[in-house]
């Protein structure tokens, strides 16, 4: 029996047991269901949830009416809304008024595994919306001045551009400024412009009317309403097509948008910061960003250095992230050793603080022994190599096994001097590998799949071949 609770309320049977089987698999919670909002709110108030994953519309009693009434009896369990993608406008309305989060039909089971994992780390920091609290974990005298820059930043209603390499918390730092601001009670939405199709993107920003375009079958309010009151974040701004950059500019210099397929501008209320990993200004002489947008965002620049340029920061981000990793895997907290802090100190950390996050969260996983030792770090990913010196290195630092007397001297010095994965061929190591992370991440295969450093696709292909191969695994 699990001690967290789950309670997953949808009215459509297939969907509701879906999610079930899915968090069941998970194996880190158990998990109870209502049919409707009214059966759901009654169980909301006679059990304790961690999490409670509700559909939007529902008979009766709808998704965000249940909402309504668990806030005024005092329950703050966090509410996840499951909405189809005519009913984004009421999920949106949700997260104003506090619900959790939202996730859109139809989503894959990771979807599912990814809310849960995100959600149970943020109760176990004791905190339910991420202030990402590593964002003020800092030594220099460099990030000092960015934080003591960025308090006064944000009192003000000035456009911010962040930029940085990929990894350096250009994200954590545009939070930062809008929970230290006037409009913090307001939504913060941060929107990655590289990773939406430019087709889907103007859409997404600006909204559109009924009948705009086929399939436009509902209005749909954009990202720069909907965050109407708070801050609007464009991450990755150096990717907007150059096609819609004269519609942005008109956004931050007049403050209202035009929905696609509508006739009149709506005025907006919300605040833009912009982050970018691309030096814009040499993107404007190129002729591949407008120069007048680039001044437009520009007005008050702050840049975020890299991990190498901090690493008098490294000791605080280390502890924090073991920390918080073995909270989540419920380990207990390891100390890192001196050799291990100077492979950490002598690595150059091309992918900055989120590379760092991810060795460390893979440390505090595979890590045997009483300290994190450098073979735990696999700062040059997960080989069978590197496993095999790992191995290895274990051999040798264990301590000598007293003989029983019918085993000779010569057999001994043998098997000694022979690893154990000795006799074990590539495949064997690779699924070894594979099952042992599974079991200490409680087969969270989103999770393994990060750690193991390939993709969730990859890892259930694996899983596959094995259970083809008729290996009974312990997630089944």
């Amino acid at each position: 029996m699990n001690s967290k609770k789950i309670l997953i309320v949808d009215d459509d049977d297939n969907m509701r047991e879906a999610m079930k089987e899915t968090i069941v698999r998970m194996n880190v919670a158990d998990v109870d269901t209502a049919v409707n909002g009214r059966d759901g709110y009654t169980k909301a108030t006679s059990a304790v949830y961690d999490l409670i994953i509700s559909d939007m519309r529902m008979p009766d009693i709808d998704g965000l009416t249940m909402f309504e009434m668990l806030k005024v009896t005092g329950i703050d369990t966090p509410v996840c809304f499951v909405t189809a993608f005519g009913s984004v406008n009421g999920a949106v309305e949700a997260l104003k008024i506090g619900a959790y989060d939202y996730i859109l039909k139809p989503f894959a089971p990771e979807v599912i595994e990814e809310l849960i994992t995100r959600t149970f780390e943020l109760k176990s920091l004791g905190k339910l919306k991420s202030t990402e609290k590593r964002g003020t974990i800092y030594k220099s005298a460099y990030m000092a001045h960015v934080f003591s820059l960025a308090r006064e930043v944000a009192k003000s209603e000035a456009t911010v551009l962040i930029t940085g390499e990929s990894g350096t918390g250009k994200e954590v730092l545009a939070r930062f400024i809008h929970e230290n601001s006037l409009r913090a009670d307001g939504a913060f939405i941060a929107v990655n412009c590289a990773a939406i199709p430019d087709n889907l993107l103007e859409s997404e920003l600006f909204g559109y009317e009924k009948g705009a375009f086929t399939g436009a079958v509902n209005r749909k309010l954009g990202k720069f309403e909907s965050a109407s009151g708070g801050t609007l974040l464009l991450d990755e701004i150096g990717e907007i097509p150059l096609h819609l950059q004269p519609k942005l500019l008109r956004v931050l210099q007049e403050k209202e948008i035009e929905r696609l397929g509508g006739e009149k501008s709506q005025k907006i209320n919300t605040r833009i910061l912009a982050t970018t990993n691309r030096d814009l200004r040499e993107m404007a002489q190129e002729g591949t960003f407008r120069e007048d947008l680039f001044y437009r965002l520009n007005v008050i620049s702050m840049e975020l250095p890299p991990l190498r340029d901090r690493k008098e920061d490294l000791p605080e981000l280390v502890d924090f992230f073991v920390q918080k990793y073995s909270n989540i895997n419920h380990k207990p907290a390891k100390d890192i050793s001196a050799a291990t802090m100077e492979a950490l100190t002598k690595y150059n950390w091309p992918g900055n603080v989120r590379e760092l996050e991810h060795t460390i969260e893979r440390a505090v996983v595979l890590a045997r022994g009483a300290k994190i030792e450098p073979n735990d770090l696999f700062l040059h990913g997960i080989t069978v190599d590197s496993f095999k010196n790992r191995e290895v290195a274990a051999v040798a630092v264990e301590p000598e096994k007293e003989v029983a007397p019918k085993t000779t001297p010569e057999v001994v010095a043998q098997a000694e001097s022979q690893p154990p994965s000795v006799g074990k061929t590539i495949a064997d190591m690779e699924r070894e590998l594979i099952l042992n992370t599974l079991n200490q991440v409680e087969w969270n295969r989103t999770r393994a799949a990060e750690i193991l450093g390939i993709t969730v696709r990859t890892l259930r292909n694996k899983l596959h071949e094995y259970r083809d191969a008729g290996i009974e695994l312990e997630g089944d």
